[in-house]
């Protein structure tokens, strides 16, 4: 199980982090996964103020430590993570085949390379260079985030939305399954890649949401916990900090697979030590009072214009219990504060500085 550690203003968190770097050996690198370069520096600077010394920090992103969490527990398989770019390549060459096509599912992305206005070709290379670049994002998110939603129902060869066949979904989900479908690109070149016998054969290819699957697919097939690790192999322990929002893959990576690997600290910003996942956000708010609005719409029909009494009650448009910081922080920030204490148990440390008495004269 995790260890969170919450605070209202980022520079208190430093304490505990301090606090638990003591703890190691002073000639043990310690692993930060922090957001950004600036976060890193920001965090080595203060570090070195509460210390006198900041030294043996190793600074990675968190896709690095779950690949590396992941490559040691993974015996036997030769691979290599598959980058954005190659990604990007691949469906250059699918998407110049497609175009060459009179189906008119392409007719769509024909139209917007090669429109009706006089286009040079090096603007439509550009256009199609653009686009596959613009998939290749999009195929990483959906993979990072709508897995289960989207690409679960592409595997088995149907739309997860819209069900029409010359849709943008159904040229999309075409696209994906050329690189990633059964017969895909990549599927056949992962399929070679394991029975070859050459010895300069290639590694296999994968993406680090196909990775994580692939290692919980193999601990079921052994019909052993993987997971468990004696004391003595266990990883060092892991620090998260800063990181405001973690797609539902980099959850369930944690909470499923690195957390059994080595211990977790997660250091957030939280704006309320109370319960607050039951705020609403500014924008639900708002759609609540609209269909709420619309329930009502028949019977304010029969009034020309609302009373004096009506407009002055505010709960019509606003609910007046939900504090307006709160809502402002947004769903996916409250979102992540819920999957975080539900990973914990609702355990954690606080660290909340009383805002009223700083910065403040009084």
């Amino acid at each position: 199980m995790p260890l969170l550690h919450y605070s209202n203003r980022l520079e208190c968190l430093i304490v505990p982090l301090a606090q638990e770097l003591e703890k190691r050996d002073p000639f043990d690198s310690a692993e930060i996964v922090v957001p950004n370069f600036s976060l890193e520096k920001w965090i080595s600077l203060k570090l070195a103020q509460f210390q006198g010394i900041a030294a043996n920090l190793r600074f990675i992103t968190l896709e690095k430590a779950i690949n590396e969490g992941l490559q040691k527990n993974l015996s036997g398989r030769f691979y290599a993570l598959l980058k954005s770019e190659t990604t990007q390549c691949l469906l250059l060459e699918v998407l110049r085949q497609k175009l060459k096509t009179s189906d008119p599912l392409w007719l769509p992305v024909r139209s917007y390379i090669t429109p009706k206005t006089k286009l040079s070709p090096e603007a439509g290379e550009h256009r199609l260079y653009q686009l596959a670049g613009r998939l290749t994002h999009l195929f990483m998110e959906y993979e990072l985030s709508r897995n289960d939603e989207i690409l679960t129902h592409w595997l088995a060869g149907r739309n997860a939305f819209d069900q029409g066949p010359l849709g943008t979904e159904s040229w999309q989900r075409e696209l994906w399954s050329e690189l990633f479908g059964p017969e895909g690109k990549v599927t056949r070149h992962n399929r070679s890649a394991r029975q070859s016998e050459s010895v300069e054969f290639q590694p296999e290819l994968y993406t680090l949401p196909q990775l994580c699957r692939l290692y919980g697919s193999e601990s079921k097939q052994r019909n052993s916990n993987l997971y468990s690790q004696s004391s003595n192999n266990k990883l060092k322990p892991l620090h998260i900090f800063g990181v405001s929002y973690l797609s539902s893959f980099h959850q369930k990576a944690l909470t499923e697979q690195l957390a059994n690997l080595r211990d977790i600290h997660v250091y957030t910003l939280n704006p309320c030590m109370e319960f607050w996942e039951d705020v609403q956000s500014f924008g639900e708010s708002k759609a609540a009072a609209r269909r709420s609005l619309e329930a009502e719409r028949q019977r304010f029909e029969k009034y020309e214009v609302l009373s004096e009494t009506e407009i002055e009650m505010g709960e019509l448009f606003q609910d007046e219990e939900d504090n307006p910081f709160l809502q402002a922080w947004g769903r996916p920030g409250r979102e992540n504060i819920k999957l975080l204490n539900q990973w914990s148990a609702w355990s954690f440390e606080p660290w909340f500085a009383d805002c009223r008495f700083i910065g403040g004269t009084d």
